[in-house]
């Protein structure tokens, strides 16, 4: 458990340099068990969800070796068990373990993935896409255990609805099919993007022909070696452009290219904020005070982020004058921040919007309750005031540690399963390196 003690109220000056991308970093090194040769990864964040990926491919028989801080050597040559430890669970990105080892061994058995309480998250649309290739499934207690023991056949899946560990979990266990596997309405992200570039350079042979239409020309086993850096994490960009917003500094974001981040600036343009970058460094302008409200929709790709909700609403709620809606479409419990940044003086109401069906949600059908509230209200401009905080997920914990170094005063943020560690890489060392007052306790 984490404990930060802030002291806000101090404007942040610096430049923020941007990690690799927690969506994107811990997938790329499960890759490596479609190859018995070494892979070499770069920009890859220490964080628990990096660990994570990296006991798990140890207890299947990889070794494993840290070249620098940052960069990771990986070598399948052996991989001797088909068992995904229960540790590992605890990130969700986890589950790409079901694709990569039924391309490597034919089999996995796995026990059902943990992270965020934001959603009901089932591994309905990993599955559906496993069995049409061939796969078969049975549950032995907490486990599942899942087969494939021949390659896939040619096959066109289309997934039901948008699913980005779904979309990669089915692009790796279809590597070595006997044809050609085309997935319809497949994910865009880019973190997607950079799974299939790695796959590409190990010898697969993975196209986007379209955005949402993949093809995959399947090889012989194995692939081989690939070296490759993973993408910077436009969540965490986001973040520093929140906190130089939030404190009413002047920072300079770095390794951070503009088109991961295209509807977060859009949004600060329409409220206000102006941004500029020079290269893949950015700087967030001065701005005059206060913002204006705006609509949010949060969507799949190339919509906006579902993740970047919560830290648009903060910043709404804390700059901006009038009422500004915010309509989640992604994960149906995400609202729980809310409830903690209340203490701190902010006002909202949430409620079901009108002339919507379970359609019109990326979570499952059966999940859709008409008495949940898919969207807030929330009225601003609101000045912060200290008060003691709870960390519900990722992205919550974040947003109450900026909430925190804009308040005037002492706030005090329990991280009970250091969730705000998880997603990001020093974000606390680099945050006191721009001025801001936090102790770790």
């Amino acid at each position: 458990m984490s404990t930060f003690i802030v002291q806000g109220g101090k404007p942040l000056h610096g430049i923020y340099p941007i990690s690799g991308a927690k969506n994107a970093a811990p997938k790329l090194l499960i890759a490596s068990l479609l190859t018995r040769e070494r892979c070499i990864f770069h920009n890859i964040p220490q964080f628990s969800d990096t660990f994570r990926s990296i006991e798990a491919l140890t207890a299947l028989g990889a070794h494993v070796k840290r070249i620098k801080k940052n960069t990771v050597e990986i070598h399948c040559k052996n991989i001797v068990h088909h068992e995904i430890p229960l540790e590992a669970m605890g990130a969700r990105q986890a589950v790409l373990f079901i694709g990569a080892m039924l391309a490597r061994k034919g089999r996995v058995r796995i026990y059902p993935p943990k992270g965020d309480v934001i959603g009901r998250r089932p591994l309905n649309r990993h599955l559906d896409g496993i069995r049409k290739l061939g796969g078969v499934t049975k549950t032995k207690g907490d486990a599942t255990e899942i087969s494939m023991l021949i390659r896939p056949k040619s096959y066109r899946y289309r997934f039901e609805k948008n699913t980005h560990c779904g979309t990669e979990n089915l692009l790796l266990a279809s590597v070595f099919n006997r044809g050609r596997v085309i997935l319809e309405n497949a994910a865009q992200e880019p973190e997607v993007d950079n799974l299939i570039e790695l796959l590409n350079r190990m010898g697969a042979r993975i196209k986007r022909i379209a955005p949402r239409t993949i093809i995959i020309t399947g090889v012989k086993p194995y692939l081989h070696g690939a070296e490759v850096t993973s993408i910077p994490d436009r969540l965490e960009g986001v973040t520093a452009i929140t906190a130089s917003i939030l404190t009413g500094g002047s920072l300079r974001v770095s390794h951070l290219p503009k088109k991961l981040v295209l509807p977060f600036a859009d949004f600060c343009t329409r409220i206000g904020v102006r941004l500029q970058w020079k290269g893949s460094t950015l700087r967030v302008l001065p701005f005059r005070t206060p913002l204006k409200p705006t609509m949010i929709t949060t969507d799949w790709e190339p919509g906006f982020m579902t993740d970047w909700q919560p830290l648009a609403t903060l910043i709404l709620a804390a700059t901006s004058r009038g009422r500004s809606m915010i309509h989640e479409r992604i994960y149906e419990t995400r609202w729980r921040y809310l409830d903690e940044l209340k203490k701190m003086g902010v006002r909202y109401r949430k409620f079901q919007p009108a002339g919507f069906t379970p359609q019109d949600y990326n979570f499952n059908d059966e999940d859709y309750r008409d008495r949940e509230p898919h969207a807030a209200y929330v009225w601003g401009p609101t000045a912060l005031k200290a008060a003691t905080l709870r960390s519900h997920d990722v992205r919550a914990g974040v947003d109450m540690l900026l909430a925190a170094l804009a308040a005037k005063g002492r706030s005090v943020i329990h991280d009970p399963h250091n969730h705000i560690d998880r997603g990001y890489e020093d974000i606390v060392e680099k945050l006191t390196k721009l001025g801001a007052d936090i102790k770790r306790i």
